[in-house]
């Protein structure tokens, strides 16, 4: 840290408090720079230049403007420098108010040296850090939240209410956003289906999948209910023990499953009418048509062997139209 390349604004009138503040940051930071301003008007002057500064020493009260105001001002020109408050007396009131506004720190004059202001710096420095990894890590939690396409939401382990969910369950579910977290997860479960909800929730946390949880009926704003996978698994959110689920609607590749069977038990019966069914007269027929040929065209038997050719010729024909109705009713574009 003492190697680090920092750029440090200090803004102090007291011509002797700078020097002190000067020789111990020099001190502790021997690639440092450092700028100087006296006043609030030059601190304007500096951001108004486009000045950027790694972090800011501020005096609490300068001679046009002090206190709160100050480091509202301040505050609002270095945007994310960390703010290290320098005065001259001790007002515990004082520094709540300016470390509850976002202040990194609140220093006596008379107490700071180069070990104090040193660690100090660090921890301002580091604290900035620490927050913007975290503010990035939540925006890329968000981002990833919310363009997931399939609806993704969390909810509260104990007592169900929704936490957040993304756009797509938004779009698939038919609730706004503002709906959701008035809701448990219950509401989105058909009134046959509370039951087995109930008795999964109860399971012990050991029992619970901690991927996919199996296929469910949900209900959407409109009543329309849809078949959808399950995938979840337990986080903490906010500091409560939450649930994070994926919901896969699957209705339609069940539909067109469904469909499927049933086409294949058509072509199963139709194949079971071709083997069976039509073997019959077929065997009939060669049957008939053997005796014929030993027959003389003038014998008795010759009427009543054409009849009964005639009448397997009907049966066949018959079943043949049959099949071909089957066949007919099967949609292979489905």
């Amino acid at each position: 840290m003492e190697n680090l390349k920092i750029h440090i604004l200090v803004v102090e009138d007291n011509p002797g408090d700078y020097l002190l503040i000067e020789e111990n940051l020099h001190e502790k930071f021997e690639n440092a720079t450092i700028d100087h301003c006296t006043d609030y008007q030059s601190v304007l002057d500096k951001f108004k230049s486009n000045a950027a500064y790694s972090i800011i020493l501020l005096d609490f009260n300068l001679p046009d403007l002090e206190g709160i105001h100050l480091v509202d001002n301040v505050q609002n020109l270095a945007q994310d420098a960390p703010i290290i408050i320098l005065t001259g007396y001790s007002d515990i009131k004082m520094a709540r108010e300016s470390l509850a506004k976002g202040v990194s720190d609140f220093l006596i004059k008379d107490e700071i040296n180069a070990e104090i202001l040193y660690k100090s710096i660090v921890y301002a420095l580091e604290r900035k850090k620490f927050v913007y990894e975290q503010t990035k890590s939540k925006e890329i939690y968000q981002h990833l939240f919310n363009f997931t396409p399939q609806p993704l939401w969390l909810y509260d382990a104990e007592c169900l209410t929704f936490l957040d969910v993304n756009e797509a369950a938004v779009r698939k579910y038919g609730y706004s956003r503002e709906e959701f977290l008035k809701m448990t997860i219950k509401d989105i479960r058909p009134q046959i289906e509370i039951d087995t909800l109930n008795q999964q929730l109860a399971k012990p946390v050991a029992e619970k999948e901690q991927a996919f949880a199996g296929i469910y009926t949900h209900q959407l704003k409109s009543g329309d209910t849809i078949k959808v996978e399950i995938y979840s698994g337990d986080m903490e959110y906010n500091g409560r023990k939450a649930r994070i689920v994926l919901s896969n609607d699957i209705t339609d590749k069940l539909n067109h499953l469904q469909t499927i069977e049933g086409q294949n038990m058509k072509l199963k019966k139709i194949a079971w009418t071709q083997s069976h069914i039509v073997r019959a007269p077929i065997s009939r027929i060669l049957g008939i048509l053997n005796l014929i040929e030993m027959l003389s065209y003038d014998s008795k038997e010759m009427p009543f062997l054409l009849h009964q050719l005639r009448v397997s010729t009907d049966e066949m024909d018959t079943i043949v139209r049959e099949i071909v109705n089957e066949s007919q009713l099967i949609n292979f574009k489905e």
